[in-house]
């Protein structure tokens, strides 16, 4: 295996985020690890995503703005770039431990 790279496996992880996830938003890096044989970069990101059965419409009093925040969700996933030739590899739902 190659010498350690984080900062290349995020970048990788990340452009993959907005290609996947178009609609993400406020996208936060929260953690980036190696697995545990060594052969994969798992990096977890956090983002909002709007929900699209929203159904209250757009306007600029404070119950739509409310309203607006609750078709909100925070989602976070894991992706996964290969540790030896940094290509993407896949994304998996995160699970709390």
């Amino acid at each position: 295996m190659a010498e350690l790279d984080f900062d290349r496996a995020v970048k990788v992880a990340r452009g993959n985020v907005e290609k996947l996830v178009p609609k993400a938003k406020n996208v936060t890096l929260e953690e980036a690890m190696i697995s545990s044989d060594g052969k994969l970069y798992e990096v977890t990101f956090s983002y909002d995503i709007d929900r699209e059965d929203n159904l209250f419409g757009v306007g600029s009093d404070n119950i739509s703005k409310l309203a607006s925040l609750m078709g909100r969700r925070r989602e976070y996933k894991i992706f996964l770039v290969d540790a030896d030739n940094y290509s993407f590899r896949g994304f998996r739902n995160h699970k709390e431990k």
